[in-house]
This record gives structure tokens, sequence and C-alpha cells, in this order.
């Protein structure tokens, strides 16, 4: 169990938009400049590959995923 999970969550937000605003700024580059940007070709691709994987896994798991719900006072007791 995580210690802070509300700070936990807003980490993880924060990384896959900083992720998906990388994307965003590297696109913008090509776009306007394509034959500078040729040179790192292969770079951009693994770039591309890897935050979208880290973007796709942030949204696609947070959205099944659902916080357990609190002990009741019968599993208090118990302890």
């Amino acid at each position: 169990m995580l210690p802070d999970m509300k700070a936990y969550q807003s980490n993880r937000r924060r990384m896959a938009w900083a992720a998906l605003a990388m994307m965003i700024v590297t696109t913008t580059a090509v776009i306007i400049d394509p034959e500078r940007m040729a040179q790192a070709d292969a770079v951009l691709m693994m770039m591309y590959g890897s935050l979208s994987a880290l973007v796709g896994a942030y949204f696609g798991f947070a959205k099944g995923a659902t916080p357990p719900p609190p002990p009741s006072r019968d599993e208090e007791c118990e302890r």
C-alpha cells in the first residue's frame, strides 16, 4: 500500500502530461524543419515509441483502476 496515494496519482498524471507535451514539441519541430530532424530519425522513433507507451499505459491503466474500499469496522476489530 502506498503511504500517499493522492501525491502518487498526481505525480503520475504530471509525468504523463509532460511526456505528451514533449511529443507535441518534437512533432512541431519536425514539421517546422524536417531536414534538420532527419539526422535524428532513429532517436525520434524510439522516443515516440517510449513516450507513447508511457502515456498509453497511464491513461489505459488509470481508467480501470479503482481504489480499494476502506476496511470495515469488523475487519478492524479482528486485528
